[in-house]
């Protein structure tokens, strides 16, 4: 081990190897710390600095909120495993077309969440790159489909609650349905959080009010009654007919193939009636 030296030799605050002391690049990094161009960032990120960086950058809605929030302990440890040292979440909405989530052709439906998921992910990576730019550490998990399969399914396979997180920010409540209302953008919206280790000047306020009026709505739409009026949910039905639809219902008709030894000795039964599909994959 040796004391690395910056660019006029004077000692730094830094024991390394001499073969890594050596190297062009430290040595280049040591200079600059030596010539006091490095700067830390601001210990606090401005929340209104923060909150013009997601407009920008494609929001319609953002909000922060400190890990620390009672709301999200069940969230501390993935927040802590995704990124060491997480201060903060940051919440984003991304408002989606109405007419084009309520059409009962898949292809419109689909094509508007999915023009809004990938909005939504490029906001989200270039918040996280604008921090990264401006000093801090900082994450964005992905906004949808999950696919840490490899802690299924003992763990969770998301890496954050983007629902949990936006309502502990302030930018909705989650209403019987499942989804986040928006006091303005009601249910059409997609979420995406950004994880920075550091706190912010000022934190969203959760809405003192409910946006869902419990009309039920919602339970009477569900094509296959996931949704019940006391408030239970079938995750599982949920996820299972909207994934079946989109193979178009093509298991409904599947059937073993025969063998020659032994042949089939009635007709194939006939395709099982499909709910309709419910506007959203």
């Amino acid at each position: 081990m040796t004391t690395a030296r910056g660019a006029e030799g004077q000692s730094a605050d830094l024991r390394i190897p001499a073969k890594l002391a050596a190297h062009p690049s430290v040595r280049a990094v040591l200079a600059r710390r030596a010539a006091g161009d490095v700067a830390s960032p601001p210990a606090v990120i401005d929340a209104a600095w923060l909150r013009e960086l997601c407009l920008a950058a494609g929001a319609d809605d953002a909000a922060a909120v400190s890990l620390d929030h009672p709301d999200l302990a069940g969230e501390r440890e993935h927040a802590q495993s995704a990124l060491p040292g997480t201060r903060t979440l940051i919440a984003m909405a991304f408002r989606m077309n109405r007419d084009n989530c309520r059409s009962p052709a898949r292809s419109v439906a689909n094509q508007e969440f999915h023009q809004t998921d990938e909005q939504a992910n490029h906001a989200a990576r270039s918040v996280t790159q604008a921090l990264q730019d401006a000093g801090y550490r900082a994450l964005n998990p992905s906004v949808g489909f999950p696919q840490e399969m490899d802690r299924f399914p003992s763990e969770r396979i998301w890496v954050v609650a983007h629902k949990t997180v936006a309502v502990a920010a302030g930018l909705g409540v989650m209403g019987l349905h499942r989804n986040v209302i928006h006091p303005k953008f009601g249910s059409f919206i997609l979420l995406a959080t950004v994880l920075v280790d550091a706190e912010v000047s000022e934190y969203g306020q959760a809405l003192d009010y409910n946006p869902c009026i419990d009309c039920k709505l919602c339970v009477a739409a569900c094509p296959i009654g996931a949704i019940s009026k006391d408030g239970a949910f079938d995750a599982l039905a949920c996820t299972t007919h909207n994934y079946r639809e989109f193979m178009s219902g093509f298991t409904d008709g599947r059937r073993p193939w025969p063998t020659a030894r032994t042949p089939p000795t009635t007709a194939p039964a006939s395709p099982t009636p499909r709910a309709p599909p419910c506007g959203r994959a």
